[in-house]
């Protein structure tokens, strides 16, 4: 296979950051190529474009002569989350102006959500396809409303993680990126994801609105301001003419619920969108990062079952394009 042209460009400069884009290029690309346009995940507080890369999709991208793009964008909780979806939303339009009109937006656990937010939102230009792998779609969903449901082990000290918390959003400090550290559970960061499941605080950190995952859990997502709804795609974003969706979750995920897919497949559907639910069997949050896979190199019938869950993913998505 021929080496991919790799460049990265800033899209946009804001909070003293230079957000950037890398550009994976294969020598087959023409101009005006499909672009594939990813998001990485870390639930909003964590992560960057190098950190567990879906090798998967990048070379799946190369053997088909479609650019893969993949963009930085402000982080939780030092910005707000509607800066964060101004940042993807920029992302989608920096490519659609410099590189192509011909977008899959994807991306990967929150970059899952992001994409989702991303695509739903009026501005957005129209993508082929939507791609969400393991989305942490839902902020409003029960997982994140109701306190007492901690992630990677219980957090003892949770009013001093969200005391830092608080002080980390009024402190101006914004990053846009964060490595995966080393070790997750002596990290604050990662603390910090941990409080936030535990608490129940995720809507609150993302709008800035205190109390609002309680109010929720009371009022229903009636208590959304208006002004924030576009926050929650899969409760307010998803509408007949929402672009074909492709969402793919194994079903032994442990980090991200099965539920977050499917509940928004459901939804989908029965909204009449064109909706591809991929569950992969057996398996966890960030599956198909943890080896280099090229779909293309191996045998198809060698009964990898993984693989194969991939591969259809692949396939609809080649659907769309052809069809787009």
């Amino acid at each position: 296979m021929a080496t991919l042209e790799t460049s990265t460009h800033v899209y946009k400069t804001v909070d003293g950051l230079s957000l950037e884009i890398d550009i994976f290029k294969p020598p087959t690309a023409q101009k005006d190529s499909i672009v594939l346009l990813h998001f990485h995940g870390g639930f909003l507080l964590i992560g960057d474009n190098a950190a567990f890369q879906p090798h998967w999709l990048i070379n799946a991208c190369h053997h088909r002569g479609w650019i893969y793009a993949a963009a930085s964008y402000r982080l939780l909780p030092e910005a707000k989350g509607l800066d964060i979806l101004q940042d993807t939303l920029d992302a989608v339009h920096w490519v659609n102006q410099n590189i192509s009109s011909k977008i899959i937006i994807a991306g990967s656990s929150a970059g899952g959500y992001l994409a989702l937010a991303t695509a739903a939102h009026p501005s957005c230009p129209r993508p082929l396809a939507l791609l969400a792998i393991y989305g942490m779609l839902d902020p409003a969903s029960k997982r994140h409303i109701h306190p007492g449901q901690p992630l990677m082990g219980p957090v003892d000290d949770v009013d001093k993680s969200l005391s830092e918390i608080d002080s980390a959003m009024q402190s101006g400090k914004v990053l846009d990126g964060y490595p995966f550290p080393a070790n997750p559970l002596t990290d604050q960061r990662i603390k910090w994801i941990r409080t936030m499941h535990q608490a129940a605080r995720y809507a609150d950190v993302l709008t800035r609105c205190p109390g609002l995952a309680q109010r929720i859990a009371i009022e229903g997502t009636s208590a959304i301001p208006e002004e924030y709804r576009i926050l929650f795609p899969a409760t307010f974003g998803l509408t007949p003419s929402f672009p074909p969706t492709v969402l793919l979750h194994g079903d032994r995920d442990d980090l991200v619920e099965f539920d977050q897919s499917s509940i928004v497949a459901e939804k989908l559907r029965a909204l009449g969108v064109d909706t591809y639910f991929e569950n992969a069997v057996g398996q966890d949050h960030g599956f198909e990062t943890k080896e280099v896979i090229d779909l293309d190199a191996g045998d198809a019938a060698d009964g990898n079952v993984m693989e194969d869950s991939l591969r259809r993913v692949i396939a609809v998505l080649e659907k769309h394009v052809s069809s787009g």
